[in-house]
């Protein structure tokens, strides 16, 4: 299941067709006082391993190194530059494929690779790719339900009550709740509802976390876990199941790249 376990024996007689390839992306980051720089990564390489337990897919090593340039104010942030993410991921995809790989899913764990990570679909699509690219760019997208019921915190998003209360399922011994006073101060987001600029982040997330991560919980975290790994299989299978998207990308890039005359 996992690449870096299997050898090259076992690589060189999977069935390649229907075998789906996991990449999982996360961070390394501030998330507040309280929780570890590689939180984003912990969590959705968890979720992804035990997702692929059940479904049977391979997963590569988690990416730790990402895209956070919004937070690298912060003691411990590494953050990639945009072309050196881009670039990173596009040669994991080559490889993946010259091994005869056709399905690759990209499972996100950062809030802010999400745009990076749109671009690079576009940008693989426009170079002729072969791969089928999948990604999942939210990374609580599949749990969202789940979260509105049980938080008790209507601010939540970075190592918030919902992200405490996983990685005090996860890992206990990382999370330092006796740094955490009550709820984040927060600035303001945006200069208008419409309009974007550089540091609404920065702005925004003042402490490094936001919301209030006392209301956490392993309880509410295990709950959260549980259902995310079991909508990440379904994800999994859905995707092993997908004969769509090999026939609709020969037809475009027939047209494209050999149009009639």
């Amino acid at each position: 299941m996992k690449w870096e376990e299997l050898t090259s024996r076992d690589i060189e007689s999977i069935d390649k067709d229907n075998t789906v390839v996991i990449l999982p992306v996360g961070s390394i980051e501030v998330h507040g006082p309280h929780l570890p720089l590689g939180t984003d990564t912990i969590m959705v390489y968890h979720v992804v391993l035990e997702a692929a337990r059940r479904e049977g897919a391979i997963v590569l090593p988690p990416l730790y190194y990402a895209y956070v340039p919004e937070n690298r104010h912060f003691p411990g942030t590494i953050s990639l530059k945009t072309q050196t993410f881009l670039n990173l991921l596009e040669d994991i995809l080559d490889e993946v494929s010259r091994h005869g790989f056709k399905k690759l899913l990209i499972v996100n764990g950062h809030g802010g690779n999400r745009r990076p990570l749109r671009l690079f679909i576009r940008m693989m699509l426009e170079r002729g790719k072969r791969v089928q690219v999948y990604i999942l760019a939210d990374p609580l997208a599949l749990v969202r339900d789940v979260i509105d019921r049980i938080r008790e915190t209507k601010v939540y998003e970075h190592a918030c009550e919902i992200e405490t209360s996983i990685v005090m399922f996860l890992k206990p011994s990382l999370v330092k709740m006796e740094r955490v006073r009550g709820e984040a101060e927060l600035g303001r987001r945006k200069v208008d509802e419409h309009v974007e600029t550089m540091v609404d982040w920065q702005g925004y997330a003042v402490m490094g976390y936001v919301g209030d991560p006392t209301k956490a919980s392993e309880e509410k975290g295990k709950e959260i876990v549980e259902h995310w790994i079991k909508e990440m299989a379904r994800i999994i299978r859905v995707i092993k199941e997908d004969t769509m998207y090999e026939k609709l990308l020969s037809e475009y890039y027939s047209q494209v790249f050999n149009p009639k005359l």
